[in-house]
């Protein structure tokens, strides 16, 4: 007797694995609709957030004060980094004061703002996705409906008004630590003295520079505040989903960060 032949389970096999880059993309443009409707639900409703100021003061708090000692430390040695790079590159073509011109065009323009975003994508974009989604979980959510409580209002508005209220402060402390620490960087390891980074900083300064840092750092406090709420509504499966839906925020706003910043680059600049 001859074996049976395998040329159905490899037709299976073959057909599920062409299926899969449907399945993404449906699930993608899914998910997708799904977050512009959260998002249109919020604006559509906007004019409930002031029942609830108290929870966007304590969100403020949450994001900004908190996240203070972080955003100090990257800062800091981003300052550091780019000024002893800088000076080691092209301390041998250029005048000194041309490195205290780098640190605070790259600082203020791309530095501080993405590099905040990124951090604070796994701080505060964690941290948001694991409260809802424990709420979620736990069946607070569905309490809060019960009590007719509008949950977008009440929970994910606070959260996105807050991100884009508290990360432009932040990134605005994050330049002046950052321009700080490329001096002392400069100084004590490059050599330069200080003087000549700050007439470079002097040279180099335009107010647009700050002005469009501060543009990324609101467009990225939305991405990640609302990704996060979106992504902590959608929680299922108890601890597990939980666990899941954290991740997934990380990474989708890390990716979602870069990818607005080209863009943001290419319109703005």
């Amino acid at each position: 007797m001859t074996e049976p032949s395998n040329a159905p389970t490899l037709l299976s096999r073959t057909a599920e694995l062409f299926s899969q880059p449907g399945r993404v993309i449906l699930t993608f443009f899914e998910h997708l609709g799904r977050y512009m409707g959260t998002i249109g639900w919020m604006l559509y409703n906007f004019r409930n957030a002031k029942e609830y100021s108290g929870n966007i003061l304590q969100q403020m708090v949450m994001i900004g004060n908190n996240s203070i000692p972080i955003v100090l430390f990257v800062s800091t040695f981003v300052g550091m980094v780019t000024a002893v790079q800088s000076s080691y590159q092209l301390y041998e073509w250029i005048p000194r004061t041309v490195v205290g011109a780098l640190v605070t065009k790259s600082v203020l323009l791309e530095l501080t703002p993405l590099l905040t975003a990124l951090v604070l994508a796994g701080k505060v974009g964690a941290t948001i996705t694991a409260e809802l989604g424990t709420m979620r979980v736990t069946e607070q959510i569905d309490a809060l409906e019960a009590l007719a409580f509008d949950p977008v209002s009440f929970l994910i508005t606070p959260r996105v008004l807050a991100g884009i209220f508290m990360f432009p402060i932040l990134v605005i402390f994050g330049d002046l630590v950052a321009l700080l620490g490329g001096m002392f960087g400069a100084a004590t390891i490059a050599g330069i003295p200080v003087e000549a980074f700050i007439d470079g900083m002097k040279d180099s300064f335009e107010s647009r520079d700050a002005f469009f840092g501060i543009i990324k750092a609101t467009v990225f406090g939305f991405i990640i505040t609302s990704v996060s709420c979106y992504q902590g509504f959608q929680v299922q499966g108890g601890s597990e989903g939980v666990g899941k839906a954290t991740m997934n925020t990380v990474v989708l706003t890390c990716l979602s960060v870069v990818v607005m910043d080209f863009i943001l680059a290419s319109v703005l600049l």
